[in-house]
């Protein structure tokens, strides 16, 4: 173990009630085959996790003030010390991430609503079976979107609902992944970046109104830096490109793996 590089504890996303459980089952496994050699270190990764586990409560619950069933990320580097055979961590590396859960009651609200307001139209507009021609394409597995069309909104229109563009974590093909942020701090969709030789490339994902999202491509010369320091300037981007329509399930998929991705 001398001279050792530091190594990283990622606990991936996790629900936020079940972290603290999920940091001490990573760092075991981490070091378990030191563990197998000298069965007392396990009371050292015992240790070094309560240890850790203690500064993200002060953070999390009574800082932050999570909630169960929010989902965080947590990612911290640790070094062994060969002679005392204890774990430091590196605080200095400590990364949180804190993912929202949007409340039953909030869900429940807009659910009420759209049915008061929407299923008369919607039942209307679908009282008739397609014909068999549109039905085949519908077996076949095109979306209804793509059956029945609806005009595409302005980008103008789409772009207005976000108010901002926040990092969520560095993604394994070694690009950015950001959370779209839309009024009232909620969540509306996903925004990927990569390189491309000189270039870079954005695909973002926009959850619109009712079963209506976009999908935003766009490439233009320039760094990754250059947008993780400035991330309204990849609106600016795509801003300039003309989105596709989605239906609400594939944006979803899409978003999921986007996720995914995440390191």
């Amino acid at each position: 173990m001398s001279g050792e590089a530091a190594k990283e504890l990622n606990t991936g996303i996790v629900i936020a009630g079940a972290y603290a459980d999920k940091l001490r089952r990573t760092l075991y496994a981490q070091l378990a085959g030191i563990v197998k050699t000298n069965k007392e270190f396990a009371r050292e990764v015992a240790r070094a996790s309560a240890e850790l586990n203690m500064l993200l409560f002060h953070v999390l619950v009574e800082g932050v003030k999570v909630d169960k069933g929010d989902a965080v990320r947590i990612r911290v580097k640790y070094i062994i010390d060969e002679k005392a055979m204890r774990i430091n961590w590196l605080y200095d590396t400590l990364k949180l991430e804190v993912f929202r859960r949007v409340p039953d009651e909030q869900v429940e609200s807009v659910k009420n609503k759209v049915i008061n307001e929407k299923l008369a139209e919607i039942q209307e507009k679908y009282k008739e079976a397609p014909t068999r021609e549109e039905a085949e394409r519908i077996l076949a597995g095109e979306t209804e979107e793509t059956i029945v069309e609806k005009p595409v909104k302005p980008v103008e229109d789409a772009l207005e609902r976000v108010t901002s563009l926040d990092l969520v974590g560095e993604t394994i093909e070694g690009g950015y992944l950001f959370k779209i942020t839309g009024r009232e701090g909620a969540s509306i969709g996903l925004v990927s970046m990569v390189a491309s030789g000189e270039d870079v490339v954005f695909d973002a994902v926009l959850l619109g109104d009712g079963e209506i999202a976009y999908r935003y491509i766009a490439r233009t010369r320039g760094r990754l830096d250059q947008y993780v320091e400035a991330p309204d300037k990849i609106l600016e981007e795509l801003r300039k490109t003309k989105p596709t329509q989605l239906g609400r399930d594939e944006a979803s998929r899409l978003i999921e793996e986007k996720m995914k991705s995440l390191l």
